[in-house]
């Protein structure tokens, strides 16, 4: 395909944005990565050490604790929020009265920035004033909210995994919404004619048609819940202990108290690899590398 000079001038300005916003920093800190480079340091300079930083990382037992914690967020708040989003979409598929003001009313967790919900649940879960431990308290439960449930170590990871899930199961619900909505009605008239369950349309007539959609909604959850940095350090700053510090706040708290920049940045770009293995792992267990 060749261009005209006039398709160039339509191109460029998207070009030069993209390169700009998402390329520049990209390659910034693959180059980073390589080099050692610590603020508190500045008679050191920045110096090449090659794959030294990365070598460093994996020999680092703490690194393999953040990447099982991060792990663990993942695979439970995705699931969660899959279960959820997928049990909330099915009922909103079916209109009733009122059903888009409960549409607009689920929504409203996922239109609220992340720092918002951190303090959201950080208020929720106080021990002092937070209606959830007064809740448990008042049903039996309060051996559960006997200490503070995000300075527990047992409980703490658990808490920030609720307030993902409370914030991100309408994007999931949306996406699911969206993919029922489009779903063809021949399937099903064919399945009424048969004498088809409603369980068996379930499993042999949605699922199978909204695998697209499910895959969409895993893959952006789960690219989104590795990064997960903002609900974490204002609900528990990565404690009790180090109780929730995930990967990304690893490499946080490498660059900015550490002030390792080189270290930090192999850190981050770890966590880079982790998503592309992840969504190459999901392709291949949903069969979307088939082309179906």
């Amino acid at each position: 395909m060749q261009f005209k000079n006039k398709d160039v001038g339509y191109v460029l300005p998207t070009l030069i944005f993209i390169i700009s916003i998402f390329l520049i920093p990209i390659v910034y800190t693959i180059v980073i990565s390589f080099f050692n480079w610590n603020l508190l340091r500045p008679d050191l300079g920045i110096r090449f050490v090659g794959l030294q930083n990365y070598t460093k990382a994996f020999r680092d037992s703490f690194t393999w604790e953040t990447m099982g914690r991060t792990f663990y967020f993942v695979i439970v708040s995705v699931l969660l929020e899959i279960i959820f989003g997928f049990m909330i979409a099915l009922s909103l598929n079916t209109e009733f009265k009122g059903w888009k003001v409960v549409q607009s009313i689920i929504l409203i967790p996922f239109m609220i920035a992340p720092v918002v919900v951190g303090f959201v649940w950080k208020f929720v879960l106080n021990n002092d004033y937070g209606p959830l431990p007064q809740l448990l308290m008042n049903i039996g439960f309060g051996f559960i909210a006997e200490n503070p449930l995000l300075a527990n170590p047992n409980s703490a990871m658990f808490m920030v995994i609720l307030a993902d899930v409370w914030e991100y199961t309408p994007f999931v619900t949306l996406v699911l919404l969206a993919g029922l909505k489009a779903l063809p009605q021949e399937p099903y008239e064919a399945a009424y004619v048969d004498g088809a369950s409603a369980i068996q349309r379930f499993f042999y007539i949605t699922l199978p048609l909204l695998r697209p959609s499910i895959m969409v909604a895993i893959v952006i959850r789960t690219l989104t819940s590795l990064r997960v940095f903002d609900t974490i350090f204002i609900m528990t700053g990565g404690g009790p202990g180090s109780a929730t510090e995930t990967l990304s706040f690893y490499g946080y708290r490498t660059a900015f108290q550490s002030y390792q920049m080189g270290y930090s940045s192999a850190i981050n770009l770890i966590s880079f690899f982790l998503a592309i293995v992840f969504t190459l792992i999901y392709m291949k267990i949903l069969g979307w590398d088939n082309n179906e």
